[in-house]
């Protein structure tokens, strides 16, 4: 009796030495409660208008900060809740319950030391609108985007954040949910910065994941960092699709959609593979990242909720690029049966191909619409805009999963 006692005293033993051994290989992320915004300074190209898509900025000091902080919040929600699968041993710099200003210097948390930053980065928050005048009155629709990276970053000598990994979340909504007329009032920025704020604090409660991490958490750990990927570009080949989604003077794509649909991409192609997909950096974009030449690096300014601006690095190479390019948009009238000389119906179609280490995917997204063949229209119709726009999302999150070898949603 007394052996089978010790050997079950001994097994316990091993297991807790065991259990401590793991944890103590378990990297070390600090988390300070700052959220990260991209800076846009006064000789950025189209400053003024880049910032003006940049809602954390609108509203009041008060309202800014109590934006920010229920990001925060959020995500400090969800690493409590996902306390014992966590890859990482969390470390925080202040009580989560205390909302006044604080400050953390990286400076002694080295990369040597195995410590690295948990940073959510505000990529895209953005509200875009769309007007339609009946009857003398104006109606109102917003197209809510958010992505937010969050990213895992080492600190360099200098005190710049390297991104090693992140884990992407892009969403989009449409404001009103319904399609009712009195709903499609005009919004503030104030308003749309609070609905902007609350919808991302649902897609972090919703869909983060810090278990998407382990893969490059544990290249951290072994200094043997996995295989990266990044959006490269996002082409209009299609002529149809450049009139249809927009030009600009120079008769180039409007960036704005592009913008969207190759980080809707990003976010689904990282969910569905768990790959280390960097954020999106579109040819000649300099709003945002810069180059640095010397060191391989795109470089942004970031301002964070506490600890003033910091700069952000990432490597400018990475091992598998990603193209995507619509290559086709168009639009045809559908006999139905509830056709009549006031209204009809458009079947919209757009072609997206991805391509990926020369593996090309080609995918279609439609959608059915209705038209109105006179003025009198009482209800909103969506414009060609709206719709292509819609269906170029879609194609992105098609294309994601065909290319991540999942089943492509209808």
């Amino acid at each position: 009796m007394f052996r089978e006692v010790t050997k079950i005293l001994l097994g316990v033993a091993l297991l807790s030495v065991m259990s401590t051994a793991a944890a103590k290989s378990l990297p070390e992320v600090v988390w300070s409660h700052d959220v990260y915004t991209m800076t846009i300074a006064d000789d950025y190209v189209y400053a003024d208008k880049r910032r003006g898509y940049q809602l954390l900025n609108s509203g009041t000091p008060d309202e800014q900060q109590f934006n920010r902080e229920k990001i925060s919040r959020a995500i400090d929600a969800k690493l409590k809740a996902q306390a014992k699968s966590l890859p990482f041993k969390l470390k925080t710099t202040f009580d989560a319950n205390d909302i006044g200003e604080r400050n953390f210097d990286f400076n002694d948390q080295t990369v040597g030391g195995g410590v690295i930053a948990l940073v959510p980065i505000v990529v895209i928050d953005y509200a875009i609108e769309t007007g339609y005048v009946i009857g003398g009155r104006t109606y109102h629709k917003y197209l809510l985007v958010s992505a937010l990276d969050i990213a895992f970053c080492s600190e360099d000598s200098d005190g710049a954040l390297t991104i090693v990994g992140n884990i992407p979340l892009h969403f989009y909504e449409t404001i009103p949910l319904s399609n009712s007329l009195e709903a499609m009032t005009e919004r503030d920025r104030s308003e749309l910065a609070r609905l902007w704020t609350n919808f991302t604090a649902q897609m972090i409660a919703k869909h983060l994941d810090f278990t998407k991490a382990r893969k490059v958490l544990r290249g951290i750990e072994t200094k043997q960092f996995g295989e990266t990927w990044r959006v490269e570009s996002v082409d209009y080949t299609s002529r149809t699709a450049r009139e249809l989604l927009g030009t600009n003077r120079r008769g180039e794509p409007v960036k704005l959609m592009q913008r969207i649909a190759g980080n809707i991409f990003t976010a689904d192609f990282a969910a569905h593979t768990g790959n280390v997909v960097y954020p999106m950096i579109l040819d000649g974009d300099t709003s945002s990242w810069t180059t640095d030449a010397a060191r391989d690096f795109y470089v942004a300014k970031m301002t964070t909720t506490h600890s003033n601006e910091r700069i952000i690095r990432m490597p400018t190479k990475v091992d598998h690029k990603i193209f995507l390019d619509v290559t086709g948009a168009g639009s045809r009238e559908i006999e139905t049966k509830y056709r009549s000389n006031i209204n009809g119906f458009k079947m919209y179609r757009l072609w997206m191909r991805s391509k990926i280490d020369g593996k090309s995917i080609e995918v279609t997204n439609d959608i059915m619409e209705e038209f109105f063949r006179s003025g009198s229209a009482d209800k909103i119709i969506k414009d060609d805009a709206e719709i292509f726009g819609g269906l170029m999302i879609g194609a992105a999150i098609k294309s994601a999963a065909a290319q991540a070898g999942k089943r492509v949603p209808k």
